[in-house]
């Protein structure tokens, strides 16, 4: 049976917060665009890019999902973001995916 694409981003909240980025690539599609209140880039190898900068720049970051609510090939995530162990962020993620249940764009939204 496939995972749901709820499923699926639990598993990315997990490999992002484990700061692996080689699985992580493997939920990307060639043609993933990310924006978030810090970064803007497109194309699978840039977004890769994009993630381990934000991960080297972290001791620790731990990605909890309140809420995720799916409407089609969409998923809406609120998420309580650790990092370092000490400093909470609260951030909305709008995730898409394509027919191949690839990530294809990422909006994150701080607040």
């Amino acid at each position: 049976m496939e995972k749901s694409l709820i499923e699926c981003c639990e598993h990315y909240f997990k490999l992002f917060s484990a700061k692996n980025i080689e699985e992580l690539s493997k939920l990307f599609s060639d043609d993933i665009e990310l924006r978030d209140w810090e970064n803007s880039s497109s194309g699978k190898s840039n977004v890769i890019l994009t993630n381990k900068k934000i991960f080297d720049r972290v001791e620790s970051i731990n990605v909890k999902p309140k809420n995720i609510y799916q409407d089609g090939n969409v998923v809406i995530a609120e998420l309580d973001i650790l990092i370092n162990g000490k400093e909470k962020i609260l951030v909305v993620d709008i995730i898409s995916f394509n027919e191949s249940a690839k990530i294809c764009r990422i909006n994150a939204f701080k607040g």
